[in-house]
């Protein structure tokens, strides 16, 4: 994924816009796209039991409709056995570069995408440790979104019932995001985002600020990614240090160092993952990453095919 797809990924987050590998026309105005993911994995950590899995971690299916002025998607995928309604909202044009949204949304901040057709490994930087404010969620809510020439802002308020720390009132949790790209080949995303929990037994008021950049140069993207949460009985910060380096038109390699400490609970990883396109439509990696969780040391091997259409 060169510094393009990432801009576009970014952007099309802000407007509530779909960035599938492929479209499968249904109607003049309908289409269709989605992927298949399955991998092995292999993870040996110190004290604990070697957890090995093989096969299948998502299948997704997007529809997406657009009209002259309101565009609409809904996006479904399995959850185990079941499956689930992942996204689900419209979007309305207003001109000038003003777009509105609402329903269910993925939030605006931080760097790696949702799902594996947007990632340059397997793993996600920060395990399952990720602060909950920066992480990739789908919450409900709307969203204005406003776009100029190199710049691009999206403010968002979303019914934060559903978040890990809050009760199960209404709070409306906000966030805001603006993306600059008017530097030749570099861009840079500062985030803000606050849960608006109330219930002190659940944490208080959760606030994260998010900051990452992108440089392409040739063949060569640099990334690096900085999180910092504060909230009633938490707090901490992580950050993400990446270099994907495009061999030819079928392979690259990514290199990728992450660390975040969270209410003193520490946690590292370094990931290597060379990555191959068979085709257009048919991709694979392979990826070992070696770190620290909690103290203890963890080894993670893995295999990951990806169908998009």
């Amino acid at each position: 994924m060169n510094n393009n797809k990432l801009l576009t990924t970014a952007v099309a987050a802000l407007f509530g816009a779909s960035i599938a590998n492929a479209d499968i026309s249904l109607t003049d105005n309908l289409t269709l796209s989605g992927f298949v993911d399955a991998s092995y994995n292999n993870t040996d950590t110190t004290g604990s039991a070697r957890d090995e899995n093989l096969g299948l971690d998502q299948i997704e299916v997007d529809f997406a409709f657009a009209g002259e002025s309101v565009s609409a998607e809904v996006h479904l995928d399995n959850e185990g056995d079941t499956i689930r309604l992942e996204q689900a909202f419209a979007s309305y044009d207003l001109g000038n570069g003003l777009t509105v949204s609402g329903g269910k949304m993925l939030n605006l901040l931080g760097f790696e995408s949702d799902e594996p057709t947007g990632q340059y490994q397997h793993t996600t930087a920060y395990g399952d440790q990720i602060l909950d404010s920066v992480g990739k969620r789908y919450l409900e809510g709307i969203r204005a979104s406003f776009g100029v020439e190199d710049i691009a802002v999206g403010v968002s308020a979303y019914d934060n019932s559903g978040l890990p720390t809050n009760s199960k009132s209404f709070d409306l949790a906000y966030e805001a995001q603006v993306i600059f790209s008017g530097i030749e080949n570099l861009t840079v995303a500062l985030g803000y985002a606050d849960d608006g929990t109330a219930d002190s037994s659940k944490g208080g008021i959760n606030e994260a600020i998010n900051v990452w950049a992108s440089y392409e140069s040739g063949q060569m993207t640099v990334a690096a990614e900085y999180n910092d949460i504060e909230s009633g009985t938490t707090s901490g910060d992580g950050y993400l240090l990446l270099a994907n380096y495009t061999i030819n038109d079928n392979a690259s390699i990514t290199v990728r160092y992450s660390e975040q400490d969270v209410a003193g609970d520490q946690f590292e990883r370094f990931t290597i993952s060379p990555s191959y396109s068979f085709t257009d439509n048919l991709g694979a990696l392979i990826e070992f990453s070696t770190g620290e969780r909690g103290g203890n040391d963890e080894d993670i091997f893995a295999i990951e095919t990806t169908f998009t259409f």
